[in-house]
């Protein structure tokens, strides 16, 4: 039963994506037939121009362009995020503070105002400082809407680290660098790869942001989507891959990020032993022969 609501949620979950990849690899889609009747592949040698994927392939798409451009922003956005929002999550999930509600409340301000109002207060401010058109006043302008989603996820992780670990490694004569390089970083860093993984993704979708502050001269695979969907191309087939290519980014980080949760078993492994060394110890003198 449990098997068959799986497949049957996995099936609902993936059927856009197929509609997509099916509405990206055809050339003539009419109604009412359920598949194309004419594939790009099957079109691609008597047409005079790029079409489908050849024109998404070539230069005058600037699909690679805007795929490099998010992955830049995205990746220095998730950077910059992580150096402002951890240290405030782990104040706010460790320290007690007159005001702290009041801290928690702002933290999730940008979560609660409209995107677009928020949008438009970050266009007014970097036109003021004069970032406004710029790659670096998009990356600031990401920052803001990236950053609650950080200190949340960052402060969660934070309650769960045992700060009588890091108190232990102190007495037997651990160095703050070497708390945070041997113990904290190993333990906290599948969190901690979570957190940057949402950061990068919200940072790559963003859309209304990107295309006020960047006034058009910062081009990402979103705003090409966008400008493409404003020019009625919501069931054009390059407007499709498009879309595709808007997930690639995701899916990148997405593996690096199982990569690095590979290591939570052993970093668990880790922790039980630091609690309880005798554990370790006698576990080694079962297994030596």
């Amino acid at each position: 039963m449990n098997a068959g609501i799986r497949s049957l949620a996995a099936a609902l979950a993936a059927l856009p994506f197929a509609a997509l990849v099916i509405a990206s690899l055809a050339f003539r889609w009419t109604w009412p037939d359920l598949l194309p009747s004419t594939w790009w592949w099957e079109a691609r040698g008597e047409a005079r121009l790029p079409i489908g994927w050849d024109y998404v392939a070539s230069p005058a798409a600037r699909a690679w362009v805007g795929l490099a451009t998010t992955a830049t922003i995205a990746g220095a956005v998730t950077v910059v995020g992580l150096a402002i929002a951890w240290p405030a999550a782990r104040v706010l999930a460790h320290e007690r503070f007159r005001g702290k509600a009041v801290v928690e409340t702002l933290l999730l301000a940008p979560l609660l105002v409209p995107e677009l109002a928020i949008a438009l207060g970050l266009a007014t401010v970097a036109v003021q400082v004069g970032v406004a058109g710029s790659w670096w006043g998009v990356l600031l302008a990401h920052v803001v809407p990236v950053l609650p989603y950080l200190v949340r996820t960052l402060a969660a992780v934070e309650v769960g680290f045992d700060r009588d670990l890091a108190d232990a490694a102190r007495v037997h004569g651990a160095s703050a660098w070497d708390v945070l390089r041997y113990l904290r970083l190993p333990l906290l860093a599948p969190g901690v790869a979570a957190s940057a993984l949402f950061a990068f993704l919200v940072s790559a979708h963003v859309v209304v942001v990107t295309v006020l502050v960047g006034q058009g001269r910062v081009e990402t695979t979103a705003t090409q989507l966008f400008a493409r969907l404003g020019g009625g191309g919501a069931l054009d087939p390059i407007t499709a891959a498009f879309a595709l290519l808007m997930t690639l980014p995701g899916l990148v980080a997405l593996v690096i990020l199982q990569r690095v949760l590979r290591s939570q078993t052993d970093v668990a492994a880790v922790s039980r032993l630091a609690r309880d060394p005798g554990a370790g110890a006698d576990r080694t003198r079962t297994l030596t022969p």
